[in-house]
């Protein structure tokens, strides 16, 4: 048999993936990701007790529609990074799109404020424990993620690290509201924001060495 014969031998044997598997997989893994989170928030600092209450106020969904876009965008870009060739413009102008848009609704919150209240919506009352939590409680979502990022083929490790990261953070991140009472969007998109961000440094250091094939 000459080589010819040999490669086509071999081709004819490869199985076709389905379209949407490794897209499936990341969600899958992502909702994992997210159920891990939660329970991390509720086992160890429990769920507010006014949550019920709070699920249609437009605070408590300004939170989770924040960090859920930071999750789907980051998700869609870690797919993107894990199949060669494939254009990642879309989930980065998604995500750009996101940080804009929450920084408009910062600026118009400030605009609406005075003297001290600036400064109160900003720090409010736990933002020395916030980003920290944020960061911590994504390493239980961390894995999960991963678990889907090795199944692609990223060609930089790095940044597709980065990517799994943001989505691990912003589903903490999520998760975290769940027992978070802070309400000002400047809060959130400050401190929340920081956390996501340290999980998508995390992310990334760990993608240089998991990440590679």
């Amino acid at each position: 048999m000459n080589t010819d014969d040999l490669i086509e031998s071999l081709a004819g044997d490869v199985r076709r993936i389905p379209a949407g598997r490794a897209g499936r997989r990341v969600a899958c893994c992502a909702g994992l990701g997210l159920l891990a989170a939660a329970a991390v928030v509720w086992l160890t600092l429990g769920l507010r007790p006014d949550l019920w209450a709070v699920f249609d106020e437009p605070a408590f969904l300004m939170r989770q529609v924040y960090t859920l876009s930071i999750a789907g965008f980051g998700a869609l870009l870690l797919l993107r990074l894990g199949q060669p060739g494939a254009p990642i413009r879309l989930p980065l102008i998604g995500l750009a799109a996101t940080f804009i848009m929450i920084l408009a609704v910062v600026g118009v919150e400030q605009a609406s404020l005075s003297g001290a209240s600036h400064v109160e919506a900003w720090l409010g009352q736990s933002w020395r424990s916030c980003t920290l939590r944020v960061g911590a409680i994504s390493l239980a979502a961390g894995p999960f993620i991963f678990l889907a990022a090795r199944r692609l083929a990223p060609g930089r490790p790095t940044l597709a690290g980065f990517a799994a990261g943001l989505v691990s953070g912003a589903l903490s991140a999520s998760a975290y509201g769940l027992y978070c009472q802070e309400g000002t969007a400047s809060f959130m998109a400050t401190w929340y924001t920081l956390g996501i961000l340290i999980a998508g440094l995390i992310g990334a250091a760990a993608g240089r060495y998991l990440l590679r094939w």
